[in-house]
């Protein structure tokens, strides 16, 4: 086993032993499944209404299990080695630091695709939850929104000093994401100029790219080219502003 392999090992390990951020990310996704069928289950919305909330569910709990491990778990993970110095001592290590990094976003990336499937299973199995009708374009929204919002993630956990600071920072970053990106409400409810600013932002760009695969559409050129654009631009950003202590 080559010494990358071995770091990814033990840090899985580590990863794994913390049971609360385990669950929460990976459960996250069902409990909010489970409240959207109850609250939809009840309600008196007309059958168009109601595919398109089929389609706004899976794709929004997705997209809020990737904005929650590129903001949060990542960048706190990566700025705590640092403010413990670890990222220093590994540097005089035979291991260079850069495979903690890839490590990481193996770990996170893992954990991603794993909370995907749990949303395609689960919410089908359990809650008849429709699948993606358009698979290629799903795997391409997917595989795109992970990118630009991990990326993101990989900024923050360039700049911030210490743990405190990255989750500081990954908050003040989490809620208007939430906001703009239209994971309170659908975006067809939101006002307009909140709509646009959305579609620009790399967790309204992921979820709605997600939530049209899902709707049997391919995801719109602008969407793509954003999530694109900002996973570029924010992994040349990290490179050039990463310190290992």
């Amino acid at each position: 086993m080559t010494g990358r392999s071995q770091l990814t090992l033990v840090e899985t390990k580590l990863f794994l032993r913390d049971p609360t951020a385990v669950f929460f990310v990976l459960a996250l996704p069902i409990m909010l499944l489970g409240i959207f069928d109850i609250i939809t289950g009840k309600s008196h919305d007309t059958a168009a209404q109601k595919a398109s909330m089929a389609a706004f569910v899976p794709a929004m709990a997705m997209s809020m299990c990737l904005t929650m491990l590129s903001l949060n778990l990542l960048p706190t993970t990566l700025a705590t080695y640092r403010e413990k110095g670890i990222l220093r001592r590994m540097a005089a290590s035979p291991v260079h630091p850069v495979n903690l990094l890839l490590a990481q976003l193996i770990i996170n990336l893992a954990t991603a695709v794993v909370a995907a499937a749990l949303v395609l299973g689960v919410g089908r199995l359990v809650f008849d939850t429709a699948l993606p009708d358009q698979v290629p374009a799903f795997l391409l929204a997917f595989a795109l929104g992970a990118w630009a919002l991990f990326s993101v993630g990989l900024v923050v956990a360039a700049v911030a000093p210490g743990s405190r600071a990255a989750t500081s920072i990954g908050l003040s970053l989490l809620f208007p994401s939430l906001f703009f990106g239209g994971v309170f409400l659908p975006k067809e409810q939101l006002p307009h100029t909140v709509s646009v600013v959305g579609d620009y932002t790399p967790l309204g760009a992921t979820l709605q790219a997600l939530r049209d695969s899902w709707e049997g559409n391919w995801p719109h050129t602008q969407h793509l080219l954003v999530l694109a654009i900002i996973g570029a631009l924010c992994s040349v950003l990290a490179a050039k502003l990463f310190r290992w202590q």
